[in-house]
């Protein structure tokens, strides 16, 4: 996922607006088109960046941008920034754990950060943060497991 010439086919890179030079996610027909859209910007396979925009829908009665978001972002964010590890990109998340550390406002453009630390034959383990502008919302490790093949044992 670039914002170059050589994003996949099938990404759009947003031409204009606050999201210019992004790549916007091409899965919307899942659950993350009910919480984005998410778009994504990689100016190389090690620096991933993850972003959304709040909007009124996505915040909590409180007026802050609901966890149960910001949780889906954490998690998205994770499979995304372990992709280069995933050759199939098969995996699912088998710990997520979250630190809340400030609240999110409508209109903020949250941006995810992160690295994998580890990328084993099974296990993935990465970590990360949500941020919009200098303001730290939530920092986040998980671990994904790699799925295994349709057919085998553990399948």
């Amino acid at each position: 996922m670039a914002n170059d010439t050589k994003t996949p086919p099938g990404h759009e890179v947003v031409p204009e607006g606050e999201f210019a030079g992004w790549v916007l996610s091409p899965f919307n027909e899942n659950f993350n088109g009910l919480v984005g859209p998410y778009y994504y910007r990689a100016d190389d396979p090690a620096n991933v960046k993850v972003a959304f925009k709040a909007e009124k829908r996505h915040l909590n009665g409180g007026g802050s941008i609901h966890g149960g978001c910001l949780l889906t972002m954490a998690d998205t964010s994770l499979f995304v920034f372990a992709l280069p590890h995933l050759s199939d990109g098969s995996a699912v998340t088998v710990q997520l754990d979250a630190q809340f550390q400030a609240p999110g406002r409508e209109g903020d453009i949250v941006i995810a950060t992160g690295e994998i630390t580890r990328a084993g034959k099974t296990l993935i383990f990465g970590r990360g943060e949500l941020r919009a502008g200098d303001k730290l919302l939530l920092s986040f490790t998980g671990i994904l497991a790699r799925k295994t093949p349709l057919g085998s044992r553990d399948g």
